[in-house]
């Protein structure tokens, strides 16, 4: 049995011709119109890359605000952003914040010790912050006092009093320096010690204001700016112990009063 392939031959009409160059025009343009949405589509997202791209560069470049903390005459803190570095510290911002310096070095409690006396680190300069962290860590200090070996005490800030205060430029930041006299009871109550007493002290402080170094440092410390917005930097002070008041037994006041006759502390 054989079989047989029929050829087949088809002739091309003029209409059949036409149709196919029609098609033909048809694909041609759909694809260029692809291409050219395409193209159309990239030079958008270039042109959107580089506006991103300038604006970043824009915002890199312009001027950081800084913010500082204002205390209102309610003794309310409320934070100011200054482009321009015109910022004048008042006196009293600074006593607000030498008081709360005073309130972290001082209180000698048990229960806080290891949280809040390192703080008065933040308040000190550079070299000062590292020669008494030394010396505290040398002597123990926080674990004496978790260990009952140091006595507790309250204290309570009677009086800050700037004495001076100026203002300069250094590198184009405003900074003021003075210097200030605290008065202060450090309370040492029945229930924490064998000697119930109140001890009153006076210290003399050297300070500046550098609000500009705030930033910088909490960086570092990411807390620094919530507990020194102001940039207050302790550069010395010297302690001095006035006199003592002895406690009587169950009762909360004075049964003899006497002054010190050697100062104590010293410079620091």
């Amino acid at each position: 049995m054989s079989a047989h392939t029929a050829r087949i031959e088809t002739t091309l009409t003029r209409e059949h011709a036409l149709l196919a160059d029609k098609i033909g025009n048809e694909v041609y343009a759909s694809h260029y119109a692809e291409r050219k949405a395409y193209r159309f589509a990239l030079g958008c997202g270039a042109v959107a890359l580089l506006a991103s791209i300038g604006m970043n560069v824009s915002l890199a470049h312009r001027p950081m605000a800084n913010r500082y903390i204002r205390i209102d005459e309610m003794g309310r803190a409320q934070a100011i952003a200054y482009s321009d570095l015109n910022y004048s510290p008042r006196e009293g911002e600074v006593r607000t914040y030498l008081t709360d310096w005073a309130n972290y070095r001082y209180t000698i409690s048990r229960d806080t010790v290891a949280k809040k006396y390192p703080l008065n680190y933040y308040f000190l300069s550079q070299t000062l912050a590292s020669q008494l962290m030394t010396d505290d860590n040398a002597n123990h200090f926080v674990s004496q006092v978790v260990g009952g070996q140091i006595e507790q005490s309250d204290v309570e800030v009677k009086n800050v009093t700037i004495t001076s205060m100026s203002e300069e430029t250094v590198q184009g930041a405003r900074i003021a320096r003075g210097n200030a006299l605290i008065t202060l009871d450090k309370l040492y109550s029945p229930h924490n010690s064998r000697e119930p007493r109140t001890e009153h002290w006076a210290m003399t402080v050297t300070y500046y204001l550098n609000p500009k170094q705030v930033s910088d440092q909490a960086k570092i410390f990411p807390q620094f700016e919530t507990i020194n917005p102001l940039g207050l930097t302790v550069t010395e002070f010297h302690e001095n112990r006035l006199s003592v008041d002895l406690i009587a037994p169950g009762t909360t006041g004075p049964l003899q009063s006497f002054p010190s006759q050697v100062p104590a502390g010293g410079s620091r």
